[in-house]
């Protein structure tokens, strides 16, 4: 990084967590991947994105940027219209713990950015989901089980750029959401109900230390409602149609008998 942008980025400090956020704390098991949503204020749609490594801004190096995306293992990735970039690492080992940033240039000299701390562990992690990306149905509901080694407050669900919600709670920014926690098996479920497509995006389950992030995709709901009821249709129009043949039929027939008797 450039001495200019460190001095804007020293100068900055943390303000710019307002601007983008993302999870703070996040556990992975030796040899897997994770994936790391960072959101930002939708006036840096076109803004350069980028994830670098250091404990504060005046030691983080760039690992990758939108406009250069792949790093062996790691990999960057945009959405404007969700005001999203996420970063994916793979094959992960213990020497990837540390301190990353998520961050969003504004001007050359200035950016905004939010701090992450990854623990790779050989164990299990302290909190883990077997996928980050689930689909669900509108009108239905999808479930996800978090399971954690130990809690330090209590476990919640969270919408990124919403708010949170516990056992008990019942709802997620008016969503139904139903919590239970298994404490002898460590998993914490958690099902949202009555999806609808607005309910796409990035979750996290939390500990109360550490996160993990789960994406959810909820796809419009297809019918065969409409081509069954063409189907009805067409087979009563087809009906109708030989009704008024033979009717037709019948008095042509009547007619020829009664020009013959004349």
């Amino acid at each position: 990084m450039d001495p200019l942008m460190l001095l804007f980025l020293l100068i900055a400090g943390l303000t710019g967590a307002d601007s983008v956020s993302s999870v703070g704390r996040v556990s992975v098991q030796s040899g897997g991947s994770v994936t790391i949503p960072c959101s930002y204020d939708g006036r840096y749609k076109t803004h350069v994105k980028y994830w670098c490594r250091g404990s504060g801004w005046s030691s983080c190096t760039y690992i990758v940027r939108s406009d250069s995306p792949q790093k062996d293992e790691v990999s960057i990735s945009d959405d404007p219209d969700q005001s999203v970039f996420t970063v994916t690492m793979n094959n992960l080992t213990a020497g990837d713990s540390g301190y990353y940033w998520c961050g969003v240039e504004i001007s050359r000299g200035s950016a905004v950015g939010t701090r992450i701390y990854l623990s790779v562990t050989e164990g299990s992690p302290g909190l883990s989901v077997d996928k980050q990306e689930m689909t669900g149905v509108e009108g239905d509901s999808v479930s996800v089980q978090c399971r954690y080694e130990y809690y330090y407050r209590e476990l919640s669900w969270c919408k990124m750029g919403g708010s949170c919600a516990s056992e008990g709670s019942g709802s997620l920014d008016g969503r139904p959401v139903l919590i239970t926690d298994d404490t002898v098996n460590k998993v914490f479920s958690v099902t949202m109900r009555g999806l609808e497509r607005k309910d796409t995006g990035w979750y996290w389950c939390d500990n109360g230390n550490q996160q993990i992030p789960v994406h959810i995709t909820v796809n419009q709901r297809t019918t065969t409602t409409t081509s069954t009821e063409q189907t009805i249709r067409a087979s009563a129009a087809v009906s109708t149609t030989k009704m008024v043949l033979q009717t037709v039929s019948v008095h042509d027939e009547e007619g020829e008998n009664n020009e013959k008797q004349k």
